[in-house]
């Protein structure tokens, strides 16, 4: 990768991540009231006894609500603002753009991943180890996920029906997947069916690491790896880059 599809990458994220997140910090606010809630809900209702799951679900739904979420912003950023026409009259590639919205997308999370990172120092979940590993994972699963909104936003076309999807979409992927409840409450056929979800295979991989789950990280990892390459390929493979 050139020097300037570097450039270019890091400025975008700038533009869609840094820049959003000073110019509107409420909504920061926005995207963890929900996740928030359903820790304080967890908690009371469990009484403390689920409140690691609150926590790790919380840290992957914040992302994965913001990639699904973000389904809206693409498609305003092609067909209204027109910035992906300028960007394909230069030599950036589709692989750039993506990756230059994902890293904004990852910048413009920040601030929510920190406050779950601190509420799991509070209760003493992180080690050096799994911290790194849940990195990782908020990496893996921050790829995969904007690239599927990537490529659904590029398939839409009006702006109006990408904030209803959006919306419809963050739900279902951070609700239904075991993110905020233990994997074992569900059959083993429907986790495997779950599995095509970036959020399933995420969230396993950090219950097992922090022993939340008996079952092993292995396979998840794998999973996540593969949708992490997968998912993007078909981003840049089927979307629609060029207006005709």
């Amino acid at each position: 990768m050139g020097y300037r599809r570097t450039r270019f990458i890091a400025a975008l994220a700038w533009f869609y991540g840094l820049s959003a997140l000073k110019r509107g910090p409420i909504y920061v606010l926005s995207y963890m009231v929900s996740p928030l809630s359903l820790l304080f809900l967890i908690y009371v209702i469990s009484r403390g006894t689920l409140v690691q799951y609150a926590v790790l679900g919380g840290l992957l739904g914040t992302v994965v609500g913001n990639s699904l979420t973000s389904i809206g912003d693409f498609a305003f950023l092609r067909l209204e603002i027109k910035l992906q026409d300028l960007v394909v009259a230069t030599e950036a590639k589709p692989l750039d753009y993506l990756l230059g919205l994902t890293l904004g997308n990852l910048l413009f999370s920040a601030p929510g991943i920190l406050t779950y990172i601190a509420l799991g120092e509070v209760y003493r979940m992180f080690t050096p180890f799994n911290s790194l590993w849940t990195l990782l994972v908020v990496a893996l699963i921050m790829m995969s996920s904007s690239s599927l909104s990537f490529l659904i936003a590029s398939a839409l076309k009006h702006v109006r029906y990408a904030w209803g999807l959006a919306g419809f979409l963050s739900v279902a992927f951070t609700i239904i997947p075991p993110l905020y409840y233990p994997a074992s409450v569900l059959s083993s056929s429907m986790v495997d069916a779950l599995m095509v979800i970036p959020s399933t295979p995420a969230s396993l991989a950090l219950q097992s690491q922090f022993g939340l789950w008996g079952g092993s990280y292995v396979l998840p990892t794998l999973i996540l790896f593969l949708e992490a390459v997968v998912y993007p390929v078909l981003a840049v493979r089927f979307s629609r880059w060029r207006e005709v």
